[in-house]
């Protein structure tokens, strides 16, 4: 390991690595970033200079890790200029004109425009604006394309995800793009198309190409394979469909859908195989230059090419340049310092766009080739099977031998080098992912993308040709769809799994790379022994750490517009209250939000979840959790719902085997692990159907749950309105309280002034989503809370809020710091 740390770009590429990985974290010295790197590099010469060369590399490993710093910086806290588009961010829609960017991404729920913002127009004034917009439009938009200019009008807000510990942050996502506004269009009859051709000629050139092929790819093959097309030759996925997605991903080969270093790698090698193929065909060209570096530099260009054609994105372009950096190293002949030429191509990358640090297929794609070329040669001479290249001589039948053991050596050490990364992002484990990438990639990168390409091709001039080609080419996806259906359709095929700190994918990569050097000495093995045990050591603390938890700790979820709660008692026990969810079926909150949650506090086991009332926003999150973890009882309120949501959490909770039991304000008081809990609502008796029931019935009968812990106590509400609240008070239960969840996302309904006095809480929390249709809070009712004096945490202000308590005294953190 050690031959990596003497070429001297690694360190230095770490360096600026570990800079951009600080950035994230309020660093004092962030305001003085620019100041100090002209400080250090100043120094830096200085050092050179006089020949410290020591020194100087000291210098420059701080260079580039202060240099790190600033530049994620630049793009998590920009100095905006006053024309910025997101100044004029507000309640009130305005009129604007822009440019569309790049090509509309087209999805079955609507398009998804980047708009290069140009002047706002305001009655007779236009004022001249700058930066991009993200434009999400509804309805049928096949009439625009890249370079488009148009007129809309609209709100412009900020963009918001779910801020929780652990889940995927939507505002950082965009900020490493430069966006900082969004925009809705519920139709479209809301824009208006002022004109074409608003980029340069040969962008629009491209972009002419690529709507040719996509148009050709969807009228000479079908649904899903055409799908399949599109993405492998446009790197277009909104067509594919959801099931044929989640094919892929359980079977651990989602990653041919995108257009990535491997997707680029294997276009390359063909190329790069075919040119060379065709000069060794004339004697004169292999006597008079070097077919191989001429192949490698010819390769490059077709690269570029396919790069524009793929759509440009920034991951396409990350991987081009990797493959041109590599060819450019059989060029120059540094084709044995092939770790070095990968750290050029992650610095390089890096320095032009260091959010790629960040991006998932930035990551997947350096780690598999740093893992294949740091492990398989050491590997390979283990095996006694020499070099990577197999001599021409070969035997054909011992080339395909050799090929296919070498192809089982590189797809297992590239899974294995992936592994904790995939698992990061994805928290999934693919257990026939080995044995399904073994025939996709071959397949797919040596069968499938050709014919797309050539087709592709011949669609310009030879239209027959290609339409055969491409009804073939749908003869192998289908083939690929069914063998991947197969695989996904396995028992266990895929499971989930708890999200790996830092300290464990440190101990990993340990592991992994110190694995090819134990026969090299007694002190190799000795670290290998012990960073073992240090691994199981975090294992065993993370497996007891919650069995010595002496605190309650409550967790109320950013989930939008809807309610979850996880409450963690002492000695590990654990109730998940509600699940949330949005009133459309396409973003799963379960599965996004609330389980990558859990996940990343290592929790696989829910002792207790419940369901307070089944509306929209509180139960259709609860169905994945409930088939992804380990439940062993159900409560609710009693009431049942025809909604498809519910009807599929109880044949979920049916299968398992969960216990169910229906609570109401008889049900005996429980202790779970020191702490009382008792139900207040609804009233015995008033078990039914929804679907015949008044929406504000409904929320009257959610269960109200009081927790009371040695000498603090809790009161969680649902949705109750006031007609609830008024019948607790009059059956004399207890409600007074330190902390008050706000019954129903703050409505003017509920929270009525009786009911805060008879409570009389410290502190309440608020579960509300930022720009929900109902417009909740209501103003109304926020005053309430402030006349009567008590501390409001709202979930869309501060994303996760957390309440520890032990008992007698109470502690409240919030994941936003500061607001």
């Amino acid at each position: 390991m050690t031959k990596i740390f003497r070429l001297p770009l690694i360190p230095l590429l770490i360096a600026y690595a570990f800079g951009l990985v600080s950035s994230q974290f309020n660093i004092p010295l962030l305001s003085q970033g620019p100041l100090i790197l002209i400080i250090l590099l100043f120094l830096w010469f200085l050092l050179l200079i006089l020949k410290k060369v020591q020194w100087a590399s000291g210098v420059a490993l701080a260079f580039f890790l202060v240099l790190g710093i600033v530049s994620i910086q630049s793009y998590l806290h920009p100095n905006l200029p006053p024309s910025h588009l997101s100044r004029f961010i507000g309640p009130e829609p305005i009129f604007l004109e822009g440019t569309i960017d790049r090509s509309p991404q087209r999805t079955s729920s609507g398009t998804q425009c980047l708009i290069k913002s140009r002047k706002i127009i305001s009655k007779d004034r236009h004022i001249p604006v700058e930066g991009y917009l993200l434009l999400f439009m509804k309805g049928e938009t096949d009439s625009l394309g890249s370079g488009d200019r148009i007129r809309f009008l609209c709100r412009l807000q900020r963009p918001h995800g779910f801020r929780n510990p652990g889940v995927f942050s939507y505002e950082r996502y965009l900020a490493f793009e430069r966006i900082h506004a969004i925009g809705f269009l519920s139709d479209e009859r809301m824009f208006v198309k002022v004109g074409e051709g608003f980029k340069n000629p040969i962008s629009l050139r491209i972009e002419a190409w690529r709507d040719h092929i996509r148009n050709f790819l969807q009228r000479g093959g079908t649904m899903p394979s055409s799908s399949l097309f599109q993405a492998l030759v446009l790197g277009e996925q909104g067509n594919i469909p959801e099931e044929v997605r989640e094919d892929f991903v359980v079977s651990g080969i989602a990653h041919l859908l995108a257009i990535s270093g491997d997707h680029l790698g294997i276009v390359a090698f063909l190329s790069f195989s075919l040119l060379l193929w065709i000069m060794k065909r004339s004697e004169i060209v292999l006597l008079s230059i070097s077919v191989k570096k001429w192949a490698a530099l010819l390769t490059i260009p077709c690269m570029i090419l396919y790069t524009f054609i793929a759509g440009g994105g920034m991951s396409v372009i990350r991987a081009t340049l990797m493959v041109i950096i590599f060819f450019l190293s059989i060029v120059f002949d540094r084709e044995r310092h092939l770790l070095h030429t990968l750290a050029l191509a992650a610095f390089l990358i890096l320095i032009c766009s260091p959010p790629s640090l960040f991006d998932v297929s930035f990551q997947l794609s350096f780690l598999a080739v740093l893992s294949i070329l740091y492990l398989v040669p050491p590997i390979l001479r283990v095996l006694k099977q020499g070099e990577w290249l197999i001599p021409e001589e070969t035997p054909w039948i011992q080339k395909i031998w050799k090929y296919v053991k070498l192809s089982l050596i590189v797809t297992a050490v590239a899974t294995m080098g992936t592994a904790p990364f995939v698992a990061l992002h994805f928290n999934r484990l693919s257990l026939i992912g080995f044995l399904a990438n073994l025939f996709a990639i071959p397949w797919v990168g040596f069968i499938i993308v050709p014919i797309s390409l050539i087709a592709s091709l011949f669609s310009f001039f030879f239209y027959p040709i290609a339409s055969v080609l491409i009804m073939v080419n749908q003869f192998f996806a289908t083939i690929l769809l069914n063998v991947i259906g197969f695989f996904a359709s396995i028992p266990l095929a895929s499971i989930y799994i708890p999200t790996p700190t830092p300290l464990e994918i440190i101990l990993y990569y340990l592991l992994l790379f110190l694995c090819v050097h134990l026969r090299k000495g007694k002190t190799i093995r000795y670290v290998f022994v012990g960073i073992c045990i240090l691994l199981a050591a975090d294992i065993t603390y993370w497996s007891l750490k919650d069995t010595f938890q002496k605190n309650l700790k409550i967790t109320f979820l950013d989930v939008g517009h809807g309610d979850s709660i996880l409450i963690e008692f002492p000695k590990g026990k654990r109730m998940l209250i509600d699940g949330g969810g949005l009133h459309e079926d396409r973003f799963d909150i379960g599965k996004n939000v609330i389980a990558p949650f859990l996940w990343n506090k290592k929790i696989r086991r829910i002792n207790t979840l419940a369901l307070t009332h089944p509306d929209p926003d509180h139960l259709k999150g609860l169905n994945f959790i409930a088939s992804r973890f380990s439940i062993r009882r159900f409560w609710s309120n009693g009431l049942r719902s025809d909604s498809e949501s519910y009807l599929r959490l109880e044949e979920t909770l049916a299968k398992k085997r969960v216990e169910r039991f229906s609570l109401n304000e008889n049900t005996p008081l429980q202790m779970i692990n020191g702490v009382e809990v008792a139900i207040l609502n609804p009233p015995a008796g008033n078990t039914s159907s929804v679907g015949r029931q008044h929406l504000t019935f409904l929320n009257n009968q959610s269960l109200v749950i009081r927790l009371r812990f040695k000498n603090i106590t809790l009161l969680l509400t649902g949705d109750v309105e006031r007609e609830a609240e008024e019948r607790m008070m009059r059956k004399g239960h207890l409600l007074n309280a330190h902390l008050l969840k706000v019954p129903h996302h703050g409505s003017i309904t509920s929270s009525s002034p009786i009911f805060l006095q008879r409570v009389k809480p410290d502190y309440a929390i608020l579960s509300v989503g930022e720009r929900n249709i109902a417009r909740l809070p209501h103003p109304e009712v926020m005053g309430r809370y402030e006349r009567s004096g008590i501390k409001i945490f709202r979930t869309d202000k501060h994303g996760a809020v957390t309440v520890i308590t032990d008992g007698e005294k109470m502690e409240i953190r919030t994941f936003l710091k500061g607001d």
